[in-house]
């Protein structure tokens, strides 16, 4: 078998690796997966294909508010290396905790966040408990040729994009919301933190709609 370059190795990572949201938050009612299940599920796959997973993170300043943005970094044994990002806002008060345990929820949650892009991990749905680690050698076998790896962040802003709460708004240049996303997209390609803080953005821009829809309906 031939030597899998660094995205067919991460290929093998996304299409075999299965997290069950096995922890249950009982006032929201839904079942959730922690940065330390995804840790935790995707070691054998690094020890399989000889890779490891580094997660670090950093404060930036965006709009006069704190974000954490935490870097998910998968790398050979060759130094070669594929990153993907996340983003938390750091929220300014969070009752019953202090700032340290603030900012190290948000870190969290940033890190998990670039652990779901890099490995193709979507948390709107319940994962399944089945293990495809059976499927390793197989997977391996049939793949062929360079694998392009995808991070769902460019879905998330193009769904952003067409919020009800945008409807009606225009850009400058007289668009859309959603028609100046997929001008601004297909302009050059993107990287993960362009679309990220784009992302951030529009967030901003939709939680402003939000307050003054409800202002009107007061």
């Amino acid at each position: 078998m031939k030597e899998l370059n660094i995205h067919e190795k991460l290929n093998i990572v996304q299409t075999s690796l299965k997290v069950e949201k096995g922890h249950k938050n009982n006032f929201g009612k839904y079942n959730y997966r922690n940065l330390a299940d995804i840790f935790e599920g995707v070691k054998p796959f690094l020890n399989e294909t000889g890779c490891t997973l580094v997660v670090t993170d950093e404060m930036v300043e965006v709009g006069g508010s704190n974000y954490i943005k935490a870097t998910a970094v998968f790398a050979d044994h060759d130094g070669n290396e594929i990153k993907a990002y996340g983003w938390a806002r750091e929220s300014v008060n969070k009752k019953g905790m202090d700032d340290s345990q603030i900012t190290g929820a948000t870190s969290s949650y940033a890190r998990k966040y670039a652990c779901n892009g890099l490995f193709a991990i979507d948390d709107t749905a319940d994962a399944d408990s089945m293990d495809n680690r059976d499927h390793l050698s197989q997977l391996k076998a049939n793949t062929k040729g360079e694998v392009k790896t995808r991070t769902n962040d460019m879905v998330k802003l193009k769904r952003l994009s067409n919020s009800v709460h945008f409807k009606g708004a225009k850009t400058k240049a007289g668009l859309t919301i959603e028609a100046g996303v997929e001008k601004w997209l297909k302009e050059k390609d993107r990287t993960q933190e362009e679309v990220m803080e784009k992302y951030i953005q529009l967030k901003d821009l939709e939680e402003g709609f939000k307050q003054e829809n409800k202002k009107e309906a007061a």
